[in-house]
């Protein structure tokens, strides 16, 4: 089973990779392929940082896009009710099949999700994929009607559940919106080791890897920036008044002699995550 990281990994991506997609199914499209390589990389945040005027809507299609995926198959429709603009063409995205989504199970032993029905006390009725609802105790868990919480399956006939308060297994992602880059930055320059992604940046090679690996320990929380369709980090920063070089502790190029003119947002996620992946625990 795939254990969670022990370093924090956020990644910082801008609502405006959406402005070259032209209809809301290619937006959904484009969001699902940033859900996927959060969650094959154990991304712990999805940060998404408004970068120019009237983006702030597609930072929150992103958000509502991403939190989706992340609800188990099983329970989307006791979540999100039907008719919903935003999710129309929710059939375009991928399936995470992350630990806890129920993939390959029901089997004794998993940790899965589990939907609130009710609660009376000490004892809640959940929805966990399973083949009718069931009791659990909830004793001592901050928790009410429609939440989602994590249980294991400890029998299947006759069906029991045990609540589980910190799984050690990669749960997904969670998304947080910024009003700016500025603001972003702000939030995560004195809690974690900041990263961010430009073609004028040192190319990534094997010694820089481990180095950026063992400070990653120091601090147990990596934030990883993206710029967006029409403007690097660089350019956005000049814009909102920030020098990369001195807010951030790397700038790395990670897809040195690009055979393209420019790189798309989800590709760059893609190859600096799957190159960090190999140092970051």
């Amino acid at each position: 089973m795939v254990k969670s990281r022990k370093t924090r990994v956020v990644i910082a991506i801008p609502s405006s990779i959406l402005s070259t997609e032209p209809t809301l199914e290619y937006k959904t499209l484009k969001v699902g392929f940033v859900g996927r390589y959060a969650a094959i990389f154990r991304v712990d945040t999805v940060a998404v940082y408004v970068d120019g005027p009237g983006a702030w809507k597609d930072a929150e299609l992103i958000k509502k896009l991403l939190e989706y995926m992340v609800v188990a198959p099983y329970l989307r429709k006791r979540v999100y009710p039907k008719g919903l603009l935003e999710l129309s063409y929710v059939g375009v995205l991928p399936p995470l099949q992350i630990p806890t989504h129920g993939v390959g199970g029901p089997k004794e032993g998993e940790i899965r999700q589990a939907y609130i029905i009710s609660r009376r006390g000490r004892r809640a009725i959940v929805d966990a994929g399973l083949d009718g609802e069931v009791e659990v105790d909830v004793s001592g868990l901050a928790c009410r009607r429609g939440d989602i919480i994590y249980v294991r399956i400890v029998s299947l006939d006759p069906p029991k559940l045990e609540v589980i308060r910190e799984p050690d297994v990669y749960t997904g992602y969670g998304v947080e919106l910024f009003k700016s880059f500025k603001s972003l930055v702000r939030r995560y320059k004195t809690s974690s080791l900041m990263i961010a992604t430009s073609r004028r940046g040192r190319v990534v090679d094997i010694e820089l890897l481990k180095e950026i690996g063992e400070k990653s320990r120091e601090k147990n929380s990596v934030l990883v920036a993206f710029g967006a369709p029409d403007r690097g980090l660089f350019e956005i920063g000049e814009t909102e008044g920030i020098k990369i070089e001195d807010e951030f502790d790397y700038v790395l190029n990670t897809v040195p002699m690009q055979g393209t003119r420019t790189i798309r947002t989800e590709e760059a996620l893609a190859a600096t995550l799957s190159l960090l992946n190999l140092v970051l625990e």
